[in-house]
């Protein structure tokens, strides 16, 4: 359907689709300047490898020789398997019902941002309603991160001194709004309504449609009902059929009869 019949036909149920479409506007007018914002804060920690005695430092110090130096993650070839047990760990759901337990916003990505050497960077991204609540949920979970570490480490009971640790770089400073959740909510308004426009127009038409079908077939079946009420259809004035129909309408009456009879019969004088 080409564009010019698309408009021909929303004007034609215009009286159907001008009330959704009025609703559409109001609804995106409202998301755009007076719906609830989203504001996401930012933190960023590196993961500090531990400084490891050297076989030296432990025959030379017995009391770091004592020390239980059983860490998973230093004999790891993998040196981002740390960072991903913390975002595993991070992203479960137990963590977002804690952050809800505490009022906080429970929408938030951690990530690895970026790795140098044995090293890694870890992005804690949060959002809220409010910038303080993005702030404090930013917050919260480097904590609940610091915390973390800490815990998968010591599976075998591995003192500090062999343990990573947590140091934040940047963050979370002033939340920002994310504009792009308010257009992408906005997007969404507006392709509902537009679907909704075009399925109120299409159930209009099927209205219309029916009610023209169902007319039609009642026409005929009240003249098969009714004989009386089927009228003739009249020949053309100066047709051929109309002046047969005209002559053969006339049928000439007793007395007409008599008097041609005795017009025809003259009497013969004598001689």
């Amino acid at each position: 359907m080409d564009p010019i019949s698309v408009f021909k036909t929303l004007w034609r149920h215009k009286w159907v689709a001008m009330p959704v479409v009025v609703v559409t506007v109001a609804a995106c007018v409202y998301v755009m300047f007076f719906a609830q914002r989203t504001y996401q804060a930012h933190m960023t920690y590196a993961l500090i490898t531990p400084k490891v005695p050297t076989a030296m430092e432990l025959e030379t110090s017995p009391q770091l020789a004592k020390l239980n130096g059983d860490n998973p993650y230093l004999r790891s070839p993998d040196s981002t398997l740390l960072s991903q047990v913390l975002i595993t760990k991070l992203g479960a759901r137990e963590t977002a019902e804690n952050l809800a337990e505490q009022g906080l916003g429970t929408e938030y990505t951690v990530a690895q941002a970026s790795s140098f050497g044995s090293g890694m960077l870890l992005e804690v991204s949060a959002s809220g309603e409010t910038p303080q609540q993005a702030v404090d949920t930013a917050m919260a979970l480097g904590e609940r991160l610091t915390t973390t570490l800490q815990e998968v480490q010591k599976v075998n009971g591995a003192d500090e001194t062999y343990l990573f640790s947590a140091l934040p770089v940047d963050g979370p400073g002033q939340a920002e709004e994310m504009f792009s959740s308010r257009l992408r909510t906005l997007i969404i308004v507006a392709v509902g309504g537009m679907v909704l426009v075009f399925g109120a127009v299409s159930i209009a038409r099927s209205l219309e449609f029916a009610g023209g079908g169902r007319r039609a077939k009642e026409k005929p079946a009240r003249h098969a009902g009714n004989p009386e009420s089927e009228v003739p259809e009249m020949p053309a004035p100066g047709s051929a059929a109309r002046r047969q129909r005209e002559r053969g309408a006339h049928h000439p009456s007793d007395v007409e009869m008599a008097l041609l009879d005795s017009s025809l019969r003259v009497p013969v004088p004598d001689r």
